[in-house]
């Protein structure tokens, strides 16, 4: 009797608990949407990250989640222009709604705009953890796409974009053939490696001030797919393999350096932030004077050993928001080359070695990927299954799922934040990596910048 009674005890409660379940509506709360089921609609992640979210006040005045628990991260709720229904914030990977619209060739002020509405925001510093490595968006719940990705400017603002285009249309000219003025009394050691915003740094898309010491290389044949990094007002740093060599030599030549640039298909770049439209100078468009590759570069290289080149421009350029030089390391301060230490790389997007997001295809708008140090050991054990040999002057970075250099190209910088100065630091150089990057336990291969401090500052001294 005594263990029925208590079965039937058990029963009762268990009833009372599925009827209170069944009707509760949460009346005036927001239901997260479950998204356990949406592997099969999303682009799907071997491991997923969750966080919990809690809310702060923007500058603006607005309210946003700022996501911090690795957890519960699939269950934050975010706002899709122009959609009814709320979205979730997911790795960048994971969105094919995302992706479909940034992997367009073309993408015009107005998408760009929607494209930047939809970041989610992370609260992350440079010397955060390791728990948000890839950029988050907004994503449709039901995992279909946007229903209009286009996010034009207010009338107010549409027509300051027009007067901004009508301005740069008329100075655009001018501006990319004059000979530009060097910064008087710069002092390259104090101000190199700074930069204007300090906003948002987890985003995927760049901001417009965002690395301005960035280098797109625009080649004879008018493609681009290199970068570089502006160390002073006159040189720029990158690959060996970028300025050298029989892919080279196809494309022609290099035609010139463009600095200062942010959108490939638009000019002016103009991004609509909260009561203002915020638009970038015109990019500058630096012909070339003289190109060294290291003498130590050999093109048919298997290991890519020594891959670093020096580009001279004709003329000096001056120093503003959207153009800056990045800072050298420095032989007295320790160099953090530790497992796991992020680092940061930025750039147009895939090229003949890194193609896991674009597609095959160079991305019209800066974009920005944070990525770990492996370590000397690790990186060796890797590559020495594919017959790779790692050489002394070179670091790996990158071996988690999803999170490699594919936002970055090749000769981009592999850059850290140096907290005491307050200033960023190339250590090193995008040489190589797998042909489908992002592969577990597969890391990109960069040029040790710290190794080479030297030899720059013997090319740029003559």
């Amino acid at each position: 009797m005594c263990l029925k009674s208590r079965l039937r005890c058990y029963l009762a409660i268990l009833s009372i608990i599925v009827n209170l379940v069944v009707n509760c509506h949460c009346s005036g709360q927001f239901q997260f949407p479950v998204i356990a089921d949406y592997d099969d609609d999303l682009m799907s992640s071997s491991s997923p990250f969750h966080s919990t979210a809690t809310m702060y006040t923007s500058s603006s005045g607005g309210s946003a989640f700022v996501i911090n628990d690795p957890l519960h991260r699939d269950r934050i709720p975010c706002d899709i222009p122009n959609e009814d229904k709320a979205g979730v914030c997911l790795e960048v990977s994971r969105c094919k709604a995302y992706l479909l619209v940034r992997n367009s060739t073309h993408l015009p002020a107005e998408r760009v705009n929607f494209l930047k509405k939809v970041q989610c925001v992370t609260d992350i510093g440079f010397d955060d953890t390791r728990s948000s490595l890839e950029p988050l968006v907004c994503c449709t719940a039901n995992g279909q796409d946007y229903r209009f990705p286009s996010l034009p400017f207010t009338k107010f603002e549409y027509r300051r974009f027009q007067d901004a285009t009508a301005r740069f249309k008329k100075k655009k000219l001018k501006r990319r053939i004059q000979t530009v003025e060097s910064s008087e009394g710069f002092n390259l050691w104090n101000e190199c490696g700074k930069q204007v915003t300090h906003r948002i740094y987890g985003g995927e898309i760049a901001e417009l001030d965002e690395f301005p010491w960035l280098a797109l290389l625009v080649y004879n044949t008018n493609e681009y797919g290199c970068s570089g990094a502006l160390i002073d007002d006159r040189h720029v740093l990158t690959a060996a393999h970028c300025v050298h060599g029989e892919a080279y030599r196809e494309k022609k030549g290099l035609k010139y350096v463009r600095l200062g640039e942010f959108n490939v298909k638009t000019e002016p770049d103009c991004i609509e932030e909260p009561n203002y439209l915020s638009c970038a100078d015109a990019a500058i468009d630096m012909g070339v004077e003289k190109i060294t590759v290291h003498p130590d570069y050999k093109d048919y290289s298997f290991n890519k050993l020594n891959d670093l080149a020096i580009i001279r421009l004709k003329h000096p350029v001056s120093f503003t928001h959207f153009v800056m030089p990045i800072c050298l390391p420095n032989k007295t301060e320790p160099a953090p080359f530790k497992e796991g230490q992020m680092f940061s790389v930025s750039g147009w997007g895939k090229t003949d070695l890194f193609n896991k997001y674009f597609n095959n295809i160079p991305s019209p708008i800066k974009l920005k990927l944070r990525i770990p140090m492996m370590s000397r050991e690790n990186c060796t054990k890797v590559l020495d299954l594919y017959g790779i040999q790692l050489g002394p002057k070179q670091l790996c970075a990158g071996g988690e799922h999803a999170k490699d250099t594919c936002a970055g190209d090749s000769g981009g910088p592999l850059m850290y934040f140096d907290r005491k100065h307050s200033r960023w630091v190339t250590y090193g150089i995008v040489s190589y990596g797998f042909t489908q990057c992002g592969l577990t336990g597969h890391p990109a291969v960069y040029t040790n910048v710290a190794d080479y401090t030297d030899w720059i500052r013997s090319v740029i001294g003559k």
